[in-house]
Parts: structure tokens; C-alpha cells; sequence
């Protein structure tokens, strides 16, 4: 005879975090306002001279941060005066280039916030900067809760999303750190259908309302852009055909809701990414760019970007961990990878000592490694059998061109294992019950310092830079006739950010310059003719591209330069005599001089 063990409901084994017996409307916003101001209160530290300076400052450099802050004003731009959103007044109207790179088109309803003008460009950037980073703390918290970790671990794993060293390095770049919509989508996902790590799926527990919006908030992150959105919809995609093989094995205890409610949100993803992706694909269609595997090797982290952090950390900084920094050019801050050291730590304890099943953690482990080898792209044994295998087969992955940016993915493993130690830990420290309840309590404060460490390992000393105002003369001269587009004079690889943000304050006029993660054969032909301009045939390149009007930016020119920096100066072109030359100069002050072609 058989006999079948029956199993309690009290034994068995939570789905999440356990929620207090008394919980009232006050306990139960209780922790996730405290969690909300916490992820706020790092940004703020962490991000402090454009705290104290919103108006005027930028952390990193002039290049991307410009960049970024024009493509929000743009929008701006798009929401109060219409027109075509796709395309820009950059890279003389060129059709579609608001697609040469991420669009962040998720942030449109920051548009509100702001003016036209320029200190009102850098507010919206900087608030949409610390939104993205609060974002990341409280996405990291409650997908760690969720998935049945303490509050001890959710903090280690809110500090670490959002503050991991090597994010460190791109804080220039808005679309890379906005990755809280990717953790608070599983988060939503795994909480609308019961799951966690201790748990697996219970249908029982499944909420509809909170699947639904699982896949709203990662449609919403796809709009960010695809530097991050390409590899999440495959992520989503594993999800997905998970979830409905674990539906199809419950059937019989899943409801219409929850049926409805993915058929609803996985359609609005799959619309949505759809509007997303078209103009991405005109653009390849129209100026043929392309990634080569070539260009692939240039941007793949060493090995030793596994363990490298930038110069930018304040624990880091001048230790063993930046000595390879400075060998990794070009764009070294894509292969300082280093996901930390309090967070390996945990991880690698995580792998024996842990609150998920020995299941669960080998799988976090090989996800580890399997996502750690693609981060190293074709620097992990050529990337034969690894990475060339994903961007030769997987669609649209030959878009991307550096394959570091999936220590995302690492670290987001690496968290939920080394969440599954801190939660055992926690629980271990809970059950001792010798001493007083305040010393206990104490002592379950313990397992705070993981998170403790963390903060103190991400803790940033960030460069920061004051865009420059525009010249008295600029708004004049965009004024001045012959109407249509201009050129500025410097054109550069990444200082076109500059006359890119001017542009914001007069209105967004039709200009040759641009900056961003593709350039057309126009830039290219113009930013080679203009280091001979003023002279015959540079006039005739420039008017056969339609331009009427250059201006030259003497405080511009007289920009330092980096050593390394290798692209061409122009300051010839206000010595050179127009003389015999179907050209006028007008020298509206001491920093603005103005060629009209005619």
C-alpha cells in the first residue's frame, strides 16, 4: 500500500517576503516608502554637484550627457510643436537620425518639467538622471523581496543594481543606467504569478493586476532604447514561453484573469516593440550602417575587465583594481566590468549557503558565468563558440557593438545568489534565541553590512562639467539671412553636443552638426571639407549639401584638448581670405563670425 504525505499550508514554503500579521494601509506603505527614499537618498549623494546645480551642470563630460539632454528637449519639442519625432534638426534634417541611436522615448512625460531654454534642458536631464538611478535601487529591492530574500539581501541587491562599480564609468550614458524598469518588470512578472525562488510557482497566490503590469513596465523600458532593450526581450522571451509552460502544467488552478491579463500585456509588448524597431530598421535601410566584427574586437572587454573598475570609484581608486584602466583603449568604460567585490563575495558564499534550493542556485551560477563569458565578447577565445554564435544568428544582435554592456545581466545573477546567502544568514541569526529581544534584534542588524559594504565600494567621486552658455550673437546669426541649414564651426566627433544643446534655445534650427551612435556620409564628407573652408571647393561641398550659412565659435576653438585627441582644427578658417569667393563674412562680436554662401 502507498501512502501520501500531506503537507500543511502553514509548512509550506513562502513565495516572498513574509508581509507583518498587522498590516494596515500605514505598515504596508511602510517599506516601500522607506525603500523609494533610500534608492533616492544614494542618488542624491552620489550625484551631488548636479544636485547643487541642476541648471548648469553635468556629470562626465560634454559629449553624451549634450547629447542626451537635446534628445529630451527634442522631445519637448515634439510634444508642444509637433512634426516629425524621428527626425531631428541635426545632421542637416537627415531622415529618421533620432534613430541613429537610443531614443529614450520612455522619459516623454518628463518633458513637462523644464523650460525651452537651456538651464531648463539641463533640469530635465538631471532629474530624469536621478529618477533612472532611483529607479535601479528600487527595481534591484523588490525583485530580491519578491523572489523570497530579506530585506537585508533586497538592500544589497538595490545598492549593488544601482550602484555596481562598474556603472561607475558610464554615467554618461542615460539609456545604459536606466535598467530599473528591467528588475521591477520581473519583479512584477514574478509577483503576478506567485513565483519565487523558495516557493516556485503558486498559482494560488497570482495576482492578474500585477502580471499586467509586469509587461507594461518592460514595454516601457524598451522604449528607453535597444542598448538594453535588445538583450531584455530575449530575456522576456525565456519568460514568457517559462510562464506558459508552467501555466499549461497548472491549468486546472489558473484563472481566466491571469490568462487575460498576459494575453493583454504580452500584445502590448509585442505592438509596441514592433513601433519601436521600424524606424531602427529604415535607418539600416536607408544609410546602410552596419556593425563589423572587426569594430566588435575594438569594444570587447580583456579579461581583466572583470576585475578592473575605474578611476571613478572612491574605494577603488589607485588600488590594484584600476591598473589595467588606462590600457584598454579606445572607450575604456566599456571594459571596466567589475560587478564588485562585497557582491562576488556573497555570491561565491551563495553558491553553498543559501535560502534557494540547490536547483535554483546552480542555475544562478552557470547564468553567472554563461552571461559573464558573452560580456568578454570576442576576447574570451575569439568568441567562436560564445559571443560571434549570438551576434552571428540572434536577430538584430549584430546592432550592438559592445558586448561588456551584459555584465548587466552578471550582476543581476550574481545578486539573486548572493541575495539566497544573505537571506540564510539573516534567518540564522534570527533563530538564536539566547539574550534579550533588543540584542537580538541587534544582532539581526548584522546582515546589514553586506549593503553597508556595497554603498562603501559603489561610493563614486564623479567628474562633472558646465556646459558652456551660447555666444550673445548666436541667436542673431541663426537669424541672419539666407534661412536654412547651418554649419558651426568647430564640427567634432563628440563637441557637436554643444551647438546640439545651443540649438534647444532657438527653437531647433536645421543644423550639419550632430553627435550621436551613428554618423551619415554627410557628416563625414562635411567635417572633411570644412578644414579647408573658406576655400573653392569646400564652398561648393557645402552648398551642394544645402548648407547657406557657417558660424564660426572662436571660444570653441580655443577649447583645450586632450592629448590624444586627434581630430582636425579649424581655426584657419578665420584667416583664410574669402576674397574671389562667393562668400560674406560678418563679424557680429568677438566670438561669433558668420560665412553666408551664396
Amino acid at each position: 500500500m502507498s501512502t501520501q504525505t500531506v503537507v500543511a499550508p502553514e509548512q509550506t514554503a513562502p513565495s516572498g517576503p513574509r508581509r507583518p500579521e498587522n498590516t494596515g494601509p500605514r505598515r504596508a506603505l511602510k517599506e516601500p516608502v522607506l525603500v523609494i527614499l533610500g534608492g533616492l537618498a544614494l542618488a542624491v549623494a552620489f550625484c551631488w554637484p548636479i544636485v547643487r546645480a541642476p541648471r548648469t551642470t553635468v556629470l562626465f563630460d560634454l559629449g553624451d550627457p549634450l547629447l542626451q539632454t537635446w534628445e529630451l528637449a527634442w522631445q519637448r519639442h515634439f510634444l508642444f510643436d509637433g512634426g516629425d519625432f524621428w527626425t531631428g534638426n541635426i545632421f542637416l534634417g537627415a531622415k529618421n537620425n533620432f534613430a541613429f541611436t537610443d531614443s529614450l522615448l520612455g522619459y516623454l512625460p518628463f518633458s513637462l518639467i523644464g523650460g525651452d531654454d537651456q538651464a531648463g534642458a539641463l533640469l530635465r536631464y538631471n532629474i530624469v538622471f536621478l529618477f533612472a538611478s532611483t529607479l535601479a535601487f528600487v527595481g534591484g529591492y523588490w525583485l530580491v523581496r519578491q523572489l523570497g530574500g530579506s530585506w537585508h539581501a533586497a538592500a544589497l541587491g538595490g545598492v549593488v543594481f544601482a550602484w555596481a562599480p562598474w556603472r561607475l564609468a558610464h554615467v554618461h550614458h542615460l539609456n545604459l543606467l536606466s535598467t530599473g524598469g528591467i528588475a521591477l518588470a520581473l519583479f512584477a512578472l514574478a509577483r503576478g504569478h506567485g513565483f519565487s525562488l523558495r516557493g516556485g510557482f503558486r498559482p494560488e497566490l497570482a495576482r492578474p493586476g500585477w502580471a499586467l503590469a509586469g509587461w507594461l513596465i518592460a514595454t516601457w523600458q524598451i522604449t528607453i532604447g535597444f542598448a538594453t532593450g535588445l538583450p531584455f526581450s530575449y530575456v522576456l522571451g525565456a519568460v514568457g514561453v517559462a510562464i506558459a509552460v508552467s501555466m499549461w502544467r497548472k491549468r486546472s488552478q489558473i484563472t481566466r484573469r491571469l490568462v487575460l491579463a498576459n494575453g493583454v500585456g504580452v500584445g502590448v509588448l509585442l505592438v509596441i516593440t514592433l513601433l519601436m524597431i521600424l524606424p531602427y530598421l529604415r535607418v539600416v535601410d536607408i544609410y546602410q550602417f552596419k556593425r563589423t566584427a572587426e569594430e566588435l574586437a575594438v569594444y570587447s572587454p580583456p579579461p581583466q575587465g572583470l576585475i578592473t573598475t575605474s578611476h571613478f570609484s572612491w574605494l577603488w581608486s589607485d588600488t590594484a583594481l584600476t591598473r589595467w584602466t588606462w590600457e584598454m583603449d579606445p572607450a575604456p568604460w566599456e571594459k571596466w566590468i567589475f560587478p564588485g567585490l562585497v557582491l562576488i563575495m556573497f555570491a561565491v558564499i551563495g553558491l553553498f549557503v543559501s535560502a534557494w534550493s540547490r536547483r535554483a542556485r546552480i542555475l544562478l551560477g552557470a547564468g553567472a558565468v554563461l552571461t559573464g563569458i558573452l560580456a568578454l565578447g570576442t576576447s574570451f577565445f575569439h568568441g567562436t563558440f560564445t559571443y560571434l554564435l549570438v551576434w552571428r544568428f540572434m536577430p538584430g544582435w549584430d546592432a550592438l557593438r559592445t558586448p561588456g554592456r551584459l555584465i548587466i545581466w552578471t550582476t543581476l545573477l550574481l545578486i539573486l545568489l548572493a541575495a539566497g546567502a544573505v537571506t540564510r544568514l539573516a534567518q540564522a541569526l534570527a533563530e538564536k534565541r539566547t539574550g534579550s529581544p533588543v540584542k537580538r534584534r541587534l544582532l539581526g542588524l548584522v546582515m546589514v553590512l553586506p549593503a553597508v559594504g556595497a554603498v562603501v565600494e559603489s561610493a563614486p567621486v564623479l567628474p562633472y562639467a558646465h556646459p558652456p552658455q551660447p555666444p550673445a550673437a548666436l541667436s542673431e546669426a541663426f537669424r541672419m539671412e539666407p534661412a536654412g541649414p547651418t554649419l558651426v564651426l568647430p564640427i567634432h566627433l563628440t563637441g557637436d553636443s554643444i551647438p546640439m544643446l545651443w540649438s534647444i534655445k532657438e527653437g531647433f534650427p536645421v543644423i550639419a552638426n550632430g553627435n550621436t551612435g551613428n554618423y551619415p556620409k554627410s557628416w563625414t564628407e562635411l567635417s572633411k571639407a570644412a578644414t579647408a573652408f573658406p576655400s573653392p571647393r569646400s564652398v561648393d561641398d557645402f552648398k551642394s549639401h544645402g548648407i547657406r550659412k557657417v558660424i564660426v565659435i572662436r571660444s570653441l576653438l580655443e577649447r583645450p584638448r586632450s592629448a590624444d585627441d586627434k581630430s582636425p582644427t579649424y581655426e584657419r578658417a578665420l584667416l583664410r581670405s574669402v576674397q574671389g569667393l562667393p562668400v560674406t563674412r560678418t563679424d557680429l562680436d568677438s566670438d561669433v563670425v558668420v560665412f553666408t554662401l551664396h
